[in-house]
């Protein structure tokens, strides 16, 4: 039924912008560094629902959560461009290696996108030379990490017997 996916994708957008919110709030020791909770959801969507799906999510997620955010205008320019290339990352990813990469890999490939993204964004518009720093290599190990727990997270919830069923019915 394809109300049913629409249900669905809305309950998941839901999250993910509510997850994003959260996290805008949640302090970080090092500037920039978040675990990327808002994008377990489309990385399950990816899996269960589809592309067109998982992309409605990710431009939802993308448009919505600066706007709660402060500084719009600095979080809107980090977040549309970062959120569609990560998406474009994984989806790509999944497509082509689905049976051979878990997961895990996919999600640290999209949070290594997502940041390498907005390095060069920053780069470009705000701070000029980030690129050459020590300060890239602090981020882009960040996103291994939390690529890799959100993974994990993302592994258990698409594998979940009753969430599989769920997605099934649609």
């Amino acid at each position: 039924m394809k109300i049913n996916i629409y249900i669905l994708t809305g309950l998941m957008a839901s999250i993910s912008i509510i997850l994003g919110v959260i996290e805008n709030f949640i302090p970080s020791p090092v500037p920039a560094i978040r675990l990327g909770l808002s994008n377990v959801p489309i990385l399950i969507m990816i899996y269960l629902a589809g592309a067109n799906y998982a992309l409605l999510l990710a431009l939802l997620k993308a448009f919505i959560v600066p706007i709660f955010s402060a500084n719009i205008v600095f979080k809107f320019s980090l977040s549309v461009p970062a959120t569609l290339i990560s998406f474009l990352f994984m989806y790509i990813t999944y497509k082509l290696f689905k049976n051979s990469l878990s997961v895990v890999t996919i999600s640290v490939i999209g949070a290594v996108a997502h940041m390498a993204t907005q390095i060069v964004i920053v780069s470009i518009f705000y701070i000029k030379g980030l690129l050459y720093t020590n300060y890239t290599g602090i981020l882009l190990l960040s996103a291994v990490i939390t690529g890799v727990l959100m993974g994990i997270i993302s592994y258990r919830i698409i594998n979940h017997r009753q969430i599989g069923e769920m997605f099934a019915r649609i």
